[in-house]
């Protein structure tokens, strides 16, 4: 068990960040933005050692919009009203959301499929434009990222057991649960006109 953790302690510090990230999101606190940052970096190295390049990529941005979350939930909350709460997706966003999906996992699943020896490279390119529009919409406080994360979350889980990623399958599985709870929350702070989230 002791050798087991020495091999893998990269992951479980990976997994453990991570999952405090998502506890102190779905609380709505803006400083689970810089734990992103810091989990973000162990995930860009347990990727890329396994080969998860569009995962490695992700992860990058990760660090980039977590950035860009801490300045929107944080910094410009006085500045920026369309940042004041959280608020549902329109119309509008909804098309411009979805014909970018479409655009990104074509081009994606190509490099990955033609131009490196990724394994998987649908679900790997499935699951980073599902993660990549769904952090952008938790940015901008958009209740419907929880939809997205519960997709990306289940087939995530699904795929880091078929790679023996055990410590990140078990985090994603209590992701996906977790990510019905981020919903419900989400929810609630509109209803609530909540701004709990400039608060430590």
């Amino acid at each position: 068990m002791i050798e087991w953790i020495n091999i893998n302690r990269v992951e479980i510090i990976g997994a453990l960040l991570a999952f405090i990230y998502l506890i102190f999101e779905i609380k709505r606190k803006w400083f689970f933005w810089i734990i992103g940052i810091i989990s973000s970096g162990f995930y860009v190295y347990i990727y890329f050692y396994k080969k998860l390049y569009a995962e490695t990529v992700l992860n990058f941005y990760y660090i980039l919009m977590s950035a860009y979350g801490l300045y929107c939930w944080k910094f410009s909350q006085k500045a920026n009203v369309e940042n004041e709460g959280f608020h549902n997706i329109n119309m509008k966003t909804s098309f411009v959301l979805s014909l970018l999906f479409i655009i990104l996992f074509a081009f994606i699943f190509i490099i990955l499929h033609r131009f490196t020896d990724s394994p998987v490279p649908i679900p790997d390119a499935l699951i980073t434009v599902l993660s990549f529009i769904a952090t952008w919409m938790s940015a901008k406080k958009i209740v419907e990222c929880w939809y997205l994360w519960i997709f990306a979350n289940f087939l995530a889980t699904g795929l880091y057991i078929y790679l023996k990623l055990y410590p990140t399958a078990i985090l994603f599985t209590v992701y996906t649960v977790l990510s019905f709870v981020g919903l419900i929350e989400w929810r609630k702070s509109i209803k609530n006109n909540d701004s709990t989230y400039t608060k430590l």
